[in-house]
């Protein structure tokens, strides 16, 4: 493991400072934070930062054109293979899916760095209604007439396509908000140190002296 350790080090992982002591519960997650993402200095921090905002939000605006060209756009008469749940039409369950998938990415990528139950919970709902949206025009087509199978599998091929898209965009988003979160802390507590495993198990080895 990493340690987060204090130019003027009063050992383990408390960093007193001059005024207050330092959350150890913050120390973790910082800890937790540069091990997953391997950043241990400011530039490569702020590098990530833009490079994964960027890509998020890149990749959310192209879902959400797939979304517009191949979906709202498009010549499905949406009324036709209603959903069964709530009564949506295609347009409405697209729009619903992607909402679902963002909340399972926000909530299950924070779950993750902070150790919530909550939000694991929540984020184990959006995925279930997720995948049931997402399969419902397939298993209409292949149960029902309302439906054709080529449009069924047509159908789930976009709702797959945009959901995926808003998932991955999504994690990076978070990825990027919690490294402005780290960037705040490392700026705001400059006597903390991230080093990496490696150099870490380099200064815990003793020094042997040969006869």
């Amino acid at each position: 493991m990493s340690e987060l350790e204090n130019n003027e080090s009063m050992g383990g992982h408390d960093v007193v400072g001059g005024e207050a002591n330092i959350s150890e519960a913050h120390l973790e997650l910082a800890e937790r934070l540069a091990l997953r993402m391997n950043i241990f200095d400011k530039p490569a921090i702020f590098n990530m930062l833009s490079s994964r905002a960027k890509w998020g939000a890149g990749i959310i605006t192209v879902s959400l054109l797939f979304w517009w060209l191949l979906i709202s756009s498009g010549s499905d008469d949406m009324e036709v293979g209603a959903s069964k749940f709530l009564g949506l039409d295609f347009n409405e369950v697209a729009l619903l899916v992607m909402a679902l998938a963002f909340l399972y990415s926000v909530f299950g990528d924070f779950s993750r760095e902070l150790g919530s139950l909550v939000p694991s919970i929540i984020s184990g709902v959006m995925i279930i209604f997720v995948a049931l949206y997402v399969g419902e025009p397939i298993v209409t087509a292949l149960l029902s007439d309302s439906l054709s199978l080529e449009d069924g599998v047509w159908r789930t091929g976009r709702l797959s396509l945009v959901s995926l898209g808003v998932i991955y965009g999504g994690h990076l988003i978070v990825d990027a908000s919690l490294l402005l979160w780290l960037r705040r802390f490392l700026e705001a507590h400059e006597e903390i140190e991230l080093t990496p495993p490696n150099r870490a198990s380099e200064s815990s080895q003793p020094l042997v002296l040969d006869d």
